[in-house]
């Protein structure tokens, strides 16, 4: 058998599997979502679904691998568009960039943010019981967990960066700097994954003022002198 041809078939049934696991995720919610309705989506029997994925988490972390992949190719685009600006300006990019990727993409908003709460309650050994067998021997929650930082990497750099060149005014540590931010957006996020398609919040503020006013807060912390 040619291999490299067997290995394309594979693959392509691997994207078209997780691409049917999106749409379920996403209509009924992880919870709610069974393999046969995958299955059903693609056209194949639930044994071929599980010959792919052999557990429903595993097809959770293919989604959720995914969906850091997405992220992570939104953030470079963001840094080769700016990469003649200064690093408060390249920062600024990355947080909107951040934004636009949840607006645009609602399923991996929401699978990253159950994938952060996943990793840090168990962490440690803190809450075991959460990480189940079959998440723990996920290829693609290992998958997961080579490029799960790579976020904060680039944006910590790029506040080292503007500290340095003097756009950044705030001489607070970096990790601090990125934490502060970091808790601002996440808040944004939750609540907007939440509003679904409601343009406003629980409080009945329009989501895109707060959007506007949120990037005005956290360019001004980064402006701050001491």
């Amino acid at each position: 058998m040619n291999r490299p041809a067997a290995n394309h078939r594979r693959n392509q049934k691997e994207k078209k599997i997780i691409d049917a696991a999106e749409h379920i995720f996403t209509a009924v919610g992880y919870a709610n979502a069974k393999m046969e309705d995958v299955a059903r989506e693609v056209g194949v029997s639930k044994g071929t679904v599980y010959f792919y994925f052999d557990t429903k988490e595993n097809l959770y972390m293919a989604v959720t691998y995914r969906a850091l992949q997405s992220l992570n190719e939104y953030l470079y685009r963001s840094l080769e568009h700016d990469r003649e600006k200064n690093g408060l300006e390249k920062v600024m990019g990355l947080v909107k960039t951040y934004l636009d990727f949840c607006d645009e993409h609602f399923l991996y908003a929401e699978v990253i943010l159950d994938y952060m709460k996943l990793n840090r309650s168990s962490k440690f050994g803190r809450d075991q019981a959460k990480l189940t067998t079959a998440m723990k021997e996920s290829m693609y929650y290992r998958r997961v967990q080579d490029i799960q930082n790579l976020p904060i990497s680039l944006i910590t750099e790029e506040i080292r960066r503007g500290v340095a060149d003097g756009s950044i005014k705030n001489k607070n540590k970096p990790e601090l700097l990125y934490l502060t931010a970091w808790s601002s957006v996440i808040g944004f996020v939750k609540l907007n994954v939440a509003a679904g398609t409601n343009r406003k919040t629980l409080l009945n503020v329009e989501i895109d003022k707060w959007r506007t006013y949120l990037i005005s807060t956290l360019q001004h912390t980064l402006l701050l002198e001491d």
